[in-house]
């Protein structure tokens, strides 16, 4: 073997970023020289060729490589066989605008990014035939630099990326991908570079380009960079060229998953492919939104992406010319109101409407999320919305550390992970032993107070600060509380600043220190989450503060490793319920973590109140009055401090052991560690929505199309009566438990089949319907009498209506149309 040869199988192993989360080819990567496994593939580009030779000659090494080459060809054909039977032969193909894989790839900015990398991650781990499409950001965010005066700076660095895991995409000549999309001053080129995680596909496009023009070139740079023209154009890119990509290289998904707004005209690409076809605009709409999926992930309405009619038609109106779509059907599609009255281009209500699988990412979330779009189905109550949930979780072979991972696999064995996907709570962890749990912890807040050291002494060096007043106060024995986020206004990251003085007791008692560590990046257009910075800034500094209140730069996925590893409990308050989900708590269980959050996003689900596994912040309550919402908010975060955690954790046995606290660790890991695990998400996402998007796409696609076309004039006739159609009589007679109702229903000349009479019942924000039954005509034009006696303990409570639904076997649903007919009087 040459050192070439050599280098090259080195890289072959570093490309796939399954080592991420597989131990023994970390500790391989690790043992060629990149410890902490930075950059592995950068590193074995950088090996000296001594060094490589010496390698060829030594039989313990090659032994070694081998070993490695096997365990990562046994993963992926382990992964291949866990795949769901139904979706052996399938494709799913999920959209998002940025992945956070590993540091080394920086191609995300958060939460929303990080999710879609475990996602990522998980597909493999299910044995999913799933492809991902993003963008190749060459500068990727941005670099968090904070001054002296707590000012962040924003860096931009370029890429090599020869130093990225990934790979140029060819064509049948050896040449370099490339395809196209139309912007109004002509033909984007775009390359394609290709990322292997584990046995999933993620393609990255690429403006930059030779041939392109120079301000074309630099679309793909940077992640939310740039102006709104910059921003539509990347995510015409995304959904437009991500489609593109895919047929280019035979890549045919039968599901289709946006996660988020940002990738919504992927849809529209689709509908102009079935135009193209010959199919109606109608009919394309039903055939591309039958098996396409819709994530929205946030209920605050400035992170919804919109457009100005005017941008909008810019880009799109040469676009719909050229593809032979009507322009004001697309408008119809996208176009809201807002609150001032302006009509803007919603992509989240273009998702919504072309696809008929759509969820929130909480419980609270897919509640929150049917109440803001609601308005986009006519007439139906809000809890009926077809917005559902699937509650996000975080991908534990990546946040889970080393010693907890032992643990895990001494309580539960080394498939530990196969149990997460039941959501199942892990009962054999209650009988790890507390010292092991606790040693294991004390590890881990060590590392993280080394780490803090450093990127204190990095941050401060050259500067009038003395960084060693700083490390020189910090104590890891200290009860330690993480905050580490997107530094946006809604999450409040100074609400315990409320009350330094009272603060300041809880912090400095000499016998139970507490220190708080704060970290993330506001958006370099967010002036006020910028002010947030600069506000715990100058509480850090102050004398009384300075070791108790700590604020890191530099905020990646290496700093949030070492933060949800390391801390005793980790911190949320958001505005409620302006929180979808709030995936960086979960990470802190399986590592034996706490939270203490308000009650919003995923912990309303995951807070147990019979049995200490965290703590809440303030009350399950929407106040509308966000000066009183804080006050309460905060007055409850002090109070659940000083008189629950701080007493608890300072709590020891004769061993100085805090048994009581272990006991919640131990019940945080077994309850939270499976049912907010990404295994257990994409779980969900197979059953709830894949599945069932697959085998209607399928049905909607059979037979030359040829239910969609019926159903299209099926449709036609329907609304050319639904609005004369009228209730005519309603006799009712109600009793306790017991209802008779007979109701007169005008339908013109639709058919008694065309429609669903339901009697809808209402009783505490539940909801159920019963069919109530056709008896036949009344004798007059186009009138049917429904007849209906019913018995249920239900009726001696509930709100009482009859409505009629459209009723086809094209629809899975009846309420999927949107409209909805409410008999004029109640019973």
């Amino acid at each position: 073997m040459t050192p070439e040869t050599l280098r090259q199988e080195l890289l072959g192993l570093a490309d796939n970023l399954v080592w991420v989360w597989k131990p023994r080819l970390r500790t391989f990567l690790a043992s060629l020289g990149d410890d902490k496994l930075a950059n592995p593939r950068a590193h074995v580009r950088r090996l000296p060729e001594k060094t490589l030779k010496e390698w060829t000659a030594d039989s313990t090494f090659l032994d070694r490589l081998e070993e490695a080459k096997q365990e990562l060809a046994a993963e992926l054909q382990k992964a291949r066989e866990r795949c769901p039977q139904e979706l052996a032969e399938s494709c799913i193909a999920y959209f998002s605008a940025e992945y956070g894989i590993h540091q080394s790839l920086p191609i995300y900015s958060g939460g929303l990014g990080v999710l879609s990398g475990d996602h990522t991650k998980s597909g493999h781990d299910h044995g999913l035939p799933l492809v991902c499409v993003g963008l190749f950001y060459r500068q990727g965010y941005f670099v968090q630099r904070i001054d002296a005066q707590g000012q962040q700076q924003a860096g931009m660095d370029l890429l090599s990326t020869e130093d990225l895991p990934a790979n140029p995409v060819l064509d049948g000549e050896g040449k370099p991908l490339c395809i196209t999309v139309d912007l109004p001053a002509g033909e984007l080129m775009l390359h394609v570079w290709l990322v292997m995680v584990g046995n999933t596909r993620l393609y990255l496009l690429d403006s930059d380009v030779e041939g392109n023009p120079s301000e074309w070139r630099s679309i793909t740079w940077q992640l939310y960079g740039g102006d709104r023209d910059m921003r539509i154009r990347q995510e015409i890119v995304l959904g437009i060229g991500g489609v593109r990509a895919l047929r280019a290289m035979g890549i045919q998904p039968e599901v289709w998953h946006m996660n988020e707004g940002h990738s919504a005209f992927l849809a529209v690409e689709r509908v102009a492919e079935y135009l193209a076809r010959g199919l109606a605009f109608d009919e394309a709409v039903e055939t591309v939104s039958s098996n396409t999926v819709f994530t929205t992930h946030t209920p605050v309405s400035a992170g919804n992406e919109a457009f100005i009619l005017p941008r909008l038609h810019n880009y799109f109106q040469p676009w719909c010319e050229k593809h032979g779509m009507d322009f004001a059907r697309l408008l119809e599609l996208g176009t809201l109101t807002d609150n001032h009255g302006y009509k803007n281009f919603s992509l989240t209500a273009l998702a919504v409407r072309l696809s008929r699988f759509a969820n929130g990412v909480s419980k609270l979330h897919g509640e929150v999320s049917r109440k803001m779009w609601y308005h986009l189905w006519h007439q139906l109550p809000i809890e009926e919305a077809p917005i559902g949930h699937v509650t996000n979780g975080v991908h534990m072979g990546t946040w889970i550390s080393s010693p907890f991972r032992a643990l895990f696999e001494q309580a539960l064995g080394e498939e530990w992970e196969e149990r997460l996907a039941s959501g199942e709570i892990l009962e054999e962890l209650y009988t790890l032993p507390a010292e092991g749990v606790w040693n294991a912890h004390g590890m881990l807040k060590q590392r993280l107070y080394d780490v803090l050291a450093e990127n204190q002494r990095r941050r401060f060096a050259g500067s009038p600060i003395d960084a060693e007043s700083i490390v020189r106060g910090l104590r890891p024995e200290s009860l330690t509380i993480g905050f580490a986020r997107r530094f946006a206004t809604y999450k409040r990251a100074d609400l315990l600043f409320s009350d330094l003085d009272r603060l300041d007791r809880i912090v400095n008692d000499p016998e139970r220190p507490v220190t708080f560590l704060f970290a993330g990046k506001a958006h370099p257009a967010d002036k006020p989450g910028q002010e947030m910075i600069r506000r715990i800034h100058e509480v850090s500094l102050m004398e009384r503060f300075r070791g108790r209140i700590v604020l890191l730069e530099g905020y990646d996925m290496e700093v949030a490793s070492h933060l949800v590893r390391g801390v005793d409990v980790w911190m949320n308050n958001p505005r409620r319920p302006l929180e979808a989900s709030g995936t960086s708590g979960q990470k802190v269980p399986p590592n034996g973590g706490l939270n203490f959050s308000i009650l919003d996003g995923w912990w309303v689900e995951g807070f147990d109140p019979a049995r200490c596994n965290g703590w809440v912040i303030g009350r399950e309550k929407d106040y509308g009055d966000d000066r009183i919402q804080d006050y309460y908010d905060v007055k409850s975060q002090y109070d659940v401090l000083e008189g629950k955690i701080v007493p608890l954790f300072f709590r020891r046995d004769a061993k100085g052991l805090p048994q009581d606290w272990i006991e919640c660790m131990k019940h945080s890991m077994a309850s939270l560690s499976g049912r907010f695990s990404t295994r257990r998400m994409v779980g969900d996402y197979i059953e709830q929505y894949y599945k069932p998007a697959r085998l209607r796409g399928r049905r909607v696609r059979s037979e030359n199309l040829g239910l969609v076309h019926a159903f299209i004039e099926w449709r036609r006739h329907l609304m050319a009566y639904w609005y004369h159609m009228t209730d005519t009589f309603l006799h009712a007679h109600r009793g306790e438990n017991r209802v008779e109702v007979e109701a007169g229903l005008y339908l013109g000349l639709l058919h008694p089949e065309d429609v669903r009479v339901q009697l809808h019942m209402q009783h505490n924000g539940d909801f159920r319907t019963v069919t109530v039954p056709l008896d036949g005509p009344t004798g007059e034009p186009g009138e049917y009498r429904y007849k209906l006696v019913l018995e249920d303990e239900l009726l001696r409570d509930s709100q009482l209506r009859l409505r009629v639904l459209p009723n086809h076997d094209f629809l899975e649903r009846p309420i999927e149309m949107g409209i909805c007919f409410w008999f004029s009087k109640k019973l």
